[in-house]
């Protein structure tokens, strides 16, 4: 409760107070913060993909999309002179990194719309809403996770499993942290649940194998319904 909004989703009772979204009149029961349950999470990611499958299909295809015609760019781009290699090189690379943290955030957003009730949308593949605070976040995971690498490489996947969550952190319309909060939050989140989330890291990181990462629109659901569900937020049915 607030005297004023908080946020997208907050609504405004008679008594002229704001409340969160999960208190609307007619919102989805809290998750109580209950344990996850790995069949409960592929099921629910699995029937919302099948749910949005023609929305669901275009994201995945922009999302792979948009880094394949980088690449074959990046590629065809052979500047003659070193100076012009070395510049080109740089913007090329300036251009890669920024489309990769578009795509990636573009993926989380559409995950947390479906687990909040919403519609997903191509066009968020390419919002730069909270883009700024998700690219300084991807960064130091990018670092934790080269420091990680060298320690022999567990700690790489130590880094991964504990930092799961990070993104849905920062681009959460309900609740959006810092980056330095979404890392904190993630890690604590693992921390005290870290048994049901270990298995269903393992689970979701063997089908995005599988299947070549074709799956990630499913399996990101399935992520999003364990960020909320392990913090206790409502689940749209």
């Amino acid at each position: 409760m607030s005297d004023q909004s908080q946020g997208p989703g907050w609504w405004q009772a008679s008594d002229g107070k704001w409340y969160p979204p999960e208190q609307a009149p007619g919102a989805a029961q809290p998750a109580n913060g209950a344990r996850l349950d790995l069949g409960e999470a592929l099921s629910y990611g699995w029937s919302k993909f099948v749910e949005n499958l023609s929305t669901m299909i275009v994201i995945v295809i922009i999302f792979f999309g948009v880094q394949l015609v980088y690449s074959v760019v990046a590629q065809a781009i052979r500047p003659s002179s070193v100076f012009g290699a070395l510049f080109i090189g740089g913007l090329v690379i300036a251009i890669g990194v920024f489309l990769g943290f578009l795509v990636e955030a573009g993926i989380i957003r559409a995950a947390l719309a479906i687990v909040r009730g919403q519609k997903p949308e191509p066009s968020m593949m390419f919002s730069t809403q909270r883009l700024a605070p998700f690219a300084i976040g991807a960064i130091i995971v990018a670092l934790l996770s080269f420091v990680g690498f060298l320690a022999c490489c567990i700690g790489y996947l130590l880094v991964r499993l504990f930092l799961l969550f990070w993104g849905f952190f920062v681009l959460d319309p309900d609740a959006p942290k810092e980056p330095a909060d979404a890392i904190k939050g993630s890690f604590d989140l693992v921390s005290k649940n870290m048994g049901d989330v270990l298995v269903f890291a393992i689970v979701i990181v063997l089908i995005n194998l599988v299947t070549c990462g074709l799956a990630i629109g499913f399996t990101e659901i399935s992520v999003g319904y364990a960020y909320r569900k392990l913090n206790g937020q409502s689940i749209a049915p």
